[in-house]
């Protein structure tokens, strides 16, 4: 399993908080790191993505579900014509947690601070096979993290800081993400904005993970760090073309099958939440919504928001598809 796939929905949970690696790299800053931000991203070309999108609807409500890349270069051009008219036309927009909270910087650092490290004494490398620990020490020393620091870590701490280093450093930016990007354009607009989670259950993703599970995913890191620029273009390129197929494949598949306990808690699990709470929207309430949430969310089968919400009886279709590239409509689609 490559650890860029997973990392992908784990990323979409850390990154969307707000300034989460800012955050990280304040909170490395406290523990004698340099901060992750320091460096400067490459240039990137201006281009654009079209987002996979779907209609959810009832006799009185239509709800549009776009799904979205939490970290992005901030030269990508992804708002198409149908998704803005699609978001201009929203009364209410929907995402996965306030990352402009007041508070959600303070609490992603108390959190990393006191739940991040690993006892005193305790280092990775004591948990690690000397050649994974060895194979550590190089990533750091490519991505100019100090090992010292590292080392103090806890295994899914020091996972998601390689992770979200290798992505800034390929130029993409948090606050280019399309979560950000519409919330605060959502709340200039007026428009009325709610969460499916708060800071601190996301956090949870993560710091309530078995410490088998949060190892294994430290070692799945190291072991395939040399396969991670060709996983992240791969991973890219679906989101951004809207295939569906591979969006599944490049974020979902392998977790679904090597890491069955975190696809159950960052996938499956949430997902039948946000169902149940878009649900009860639409049976209470008419108008138009849009929901905007990480991709591998609205992916994958059976356990797809969209696929359950027409399991719900709603009426699901792929959306703009005919408007912007028909042949995204492939066969990972609920309403085939």
């Amino acid at each position: 399993m490559n650890h860029i796939k997973t990392a992908a929905v784990a990323l979409s949970v850390f990154t969307a908080l707000s300034g989460a690696p800012a955050a990280l790299a304040q909170t490395q800053l406290e523990a004698g790191l340099e901060a992750l931000s320091a460096q400067e991203p490459a240039a990137e070309p201006t281009e654009t993505a079209t987002p996979a999108m779907w209609r959810v609807a009832d006799e009185d409500s239509e709800f549009i579900l776009l799904g979205t890349f939490h970290i992005l270069p901030p030269s990508l051009q992804w708002r198409n014509d149908v998704l803005a008219e699609a978001f201009d036309d929203a009364a209410t927009v929907y995402f996965e947690v306030d990352a402009t909270a007041a508070d959600a910087q303070a609490k992603t650092l108390n959190t990393v601070m006191t739940q991040g490290f690993n006892p005193k004494d305790v280092t990775l490398a004591s948990m690690l096979d000397t050649a994974d620990a060895q194979k550590l020490r190089e990533i750091a020393g490519e991505l100019q993290l100090p090992y010292a620091a590292i080392d103090t870590m806890r295994p899914w701490n020091a996972f998601l800081t390689l992770s979200v280093q290798f992505i800034i450093n390929q130029g993409f930016q948090p606050g280019a993400g399309v979560d950000n990007v519409l919330l605060a354009d959502a709340k200039a607009a007026g428009k009325d904005v709610r969460f499916f989670e708060t800071i601190e259950e996301q956090l949870e993703f993560f710091t309530g993970l078995s410490p088998e599970v949060e190892k294994e995913l430290l070692v799945i890191t190291i072991r395939d760090w040399d396969k991670q620029a060709g996983a992240f273009d791969e991973l890219f390129a679906a989101w951004a073309t809207g295939d569906v197929d591979l969006i599944d494949v490049n974020m979902n598949e392998d977790m679904r099958d090597q890491a069955p306990e975190v696809y159950q808690r960052l996938i499956v699990d949430r997902n039948a939440a946000w169902a149940e709470t878009l649900d009860a929207a639409l049976k209470e309430h008419s108008g138009k919504a849009m929901v905007a949430v990480g991709a591998a969310h609205l992916v994958g089968g059976e356990f797809s928001v969209p696929a359950l919400l027409k399991a719900k009886g709603y009426e699901v279709s792929r959306y703009g598809v005919d408007d912007i590239a028909p042949e995204a409509a492939n066969d990972n689609d609920p309403a085939q």
